[in-house]
This record gives structure tokens, sequence and C-alpha cells, in this order.
């Protein structure tokens, strides 16, 4: 009966919608703008992948990173810009050196210990390490063009930037939410504690589980290099969870969620419907992406999902194992996290006994 309680607690908090979702129409004028736009723009030109890769830039700056807590102040538009930026140009230096694995690992163990610094360090650490491991994906699936894939997404970046300061001008600034009363930390105070909580396991918890996921999700890759397991570096990266919990009810999101986009993307390039067609509907997807943020994390995967998936394979022939490939590396990846939690508790748990 507990158990039954238990799966059916999980259950609900995968599916609930949340009450604290509001959407103006700001909200959803920058959206369709800031990804459709580009988006649709590309298609145009005749340049799809193009307008896909700046409207995916655009799509994922939107609001904070998912699994992080409820409404804060919203930080200054520098701060959120800068872990994306550096992602760029690290991506972007690092894609063509030979086995830049065990960099990429080192550098997002690296930003991860930088957690324990404060909140808005940990959101910036793990917009960094997400859009890291993200650029390095779309650049590896441009091929000899993955250096304007990264720069192209910086540019999205950059639009919804614009974009947001565009419309706080005209006054339609967001209003910020109310700090809880209490005495802030002095950056003295913040420094001492980040290397206070480096000299512990604890301390350590996520950028060692973040590192060994990464480095399993690279050996699975290069073990069968005829499939299409990237894409479980990318899954591992998103679905680890700051604080460790034995099947977070965001692994459980993202995994059904991801299933749904990769499924729903395969059957879409299967029927090979018309590049407009392809447009409109990423452009739509882009749009309503951030709005399904707010509201529940596995829609926002489901709908993300295909957008950035899109902009990686958009004008390439479908081949038949892709789909497969693709869904085996979504279960992959959430395996990965789940057994490095479990790990993890088992150690923190026998160096405390």
């Amino acid at each position: 009966m507990k158990l039954q309680r238990l799966c059916g607690a999980h259950l609900h908090d995968t599916l609930r919608w949340s009450h604290e979702a509001r959407f103006d129409g700001r909200t959803l004028a920058i959206a369709a703008i800031g990804a459709g736009v580009p988006i649709l723009a590309g298609l145009a030109a005749g340049r799809p992948a193009l307008g896909l890769t700046i409207g995916l830039g655009s799509m994922l700056l939107a609001g904070d990173m998912p699994g992080e807590a409820a409404p804060q102040p919203r930080p200054p538009l520098g701060t959120i810009l800068l872990p994306v930026l550096l992602a760029v140009v690290l991506a972007t230096a690092l894609a063509p050196v030979p086995g830049h694995d065990v960099a990429t690992i080192a550098l997002a163990g690296f930003a991860a210990t930088f957690t324990n610094y404060s909140r808005p360090a940990a959101i910036g650490a793990i917009r960094f390490i997400v859009y890291f491991v993200l650029n390095l994906s779309l650049m590896e699936g441009a091929g000899a063009h993955g250096g304007g894939a990264a720069l192209l997404f910086g540019l999205g970046a950059l639009w919804r930037a614009e974009l947001r300061i565009a419309f706080r001008k005209r006054g339609h600034a967001p209003k910020e939410v109310m700090p809880a009363p209490g005495r802030t930390p002095t950056p003295a105070q913040r420094r001492i504690h980040w290397r206070r909580t480096l000299r512990t396991l604890q301390g350590w918890q996520y950028p060692l589980r973040l590192a060994a996921g990464l480095a399993a999700a690279c050996l699975v890759r290069d073990l069968w290099p005829a499939h299409h397991f990237g894409w479980i570096i990318l899954t591992v990266a998103l679905l680890t969870p700051r604080q460790i919990e034995h099947l977070p009810v965001q692994i459980t999101q993202r995994a059904i969620g991801n299933l749904i986009g990769v499924g729903a993307v395969g059957m879409i390039l299967h029927a090979n419907p018309p590049l407009a067609v392809l447009g409109l509907l990423a452009a739509l997807l882009a749009t309503v992406a951030p709005l399904a943020r707010a509201g529940n994390y596995l829609l926002y995967s489901a709908v993300s999902t295909p957008v950035i998936l899109l902009a990686m394979d958009i004008g390439k022939p479908l081949e038949p194992a892709l789909l497969g490939d693709r869904l085996i590396a979504t279960l992959g990846g959430s395996a990965i996290v789940v057994a490095a939690n479990l790990a993890m508790d088992r150690w923190l748990c026998a160096s405390a006994a």
C-alpha cells in the first residue's frame, strides 16, 4: 500500500500542472517573435537549418533552467547571457580538438562546483553545462559547418535578450518577485562557505555524479559508433539533478517527454512533409515551449525536444535506425542518471557511518 501511494504521488507530481504558471501578452509576444520569426525567416530564405538554430537559441533562453525552484527575483540579463555565450565560445574552441570528451567532462564537472556558491551561480552553472553539451551536439551534427551552428545558437540567445530589453522599454517590464526577508550573505561569506563545501564529499556529490554520468554516456556512444547514441550525452546533462534523488520527478518528466518528442519527430520525418510544413510546426512548438515550461516540465520536454531534433536533423536523409537509437539513448541516459544517484547516495551513507 505504501509503495502504491508513493507511485501515485510520483505520477501525480509528474502530470501536475503548476498553479503558479501565468501567461500574458508580453510572454507570448516574446516567445513568438523570438523563436518563430527566425524559423520562418530561415524557411523563407531557403535556409531552414539556419533559422531553426537561431530559434532554438532563443527558445532555450526563456526562464530559469528546469528543476530550479520557485519564482525568485529575475537576475540581470547579463548574468543570464554570460553562461550561454561562454558555452558557445568554449564549444566552438573544443569541438575540432580530437578526443575532446575528457576536456568536456572536466569543464562540466568544474562548472558544477559553482552550484554550491549561490542560487544565481547554480542557475548559471547548470545553464552553462546544458548549453555547452548541446552546442557540442549541434556542432557534431552540422559537420564542417559546426562552428557556424554554435554561433547561430548564440545569436538566437542575443536576439531574445534584445527582445526582452525592447519590451521592457515599452513599459512591459515583468513584476519582480520580492525576496524572502532575511540577511543576505556577503561575497566574502559566500566564498568561505563555498570553499568549506568543497572540503566535503557532500560538496562534490553533484560534480562527481555529473562527470561520471557524462563519462558513461561517452563510453556508450564510443562502444557502438554505428548507432546514433550522441543524444545520450545531452540526456545525462539535462537530467542529472543538483541534489540527490533516487527517482526525481524531473527525470520521469524528461524521459517521458523526450520519448514523446523523439517519437513525434520520427513519425513526422518518416511522413516526409514539405519543408514549409516542418518550419511552421517548429515555429509553433518553439513558441509554445516557453509557456509550457512554467506549467509542466513533461509537456515542455515533449514540445522542446522536436525543435532540438529538427535543428539537428532537418535537411538530412532519415536513417531507419535513427528513431530507435534516440529512444534507446533517452532511456539509457535516464538509467545512467538514476544509477549515479543511487551509487552516490550509498557512498555518502558509507562515509557518514
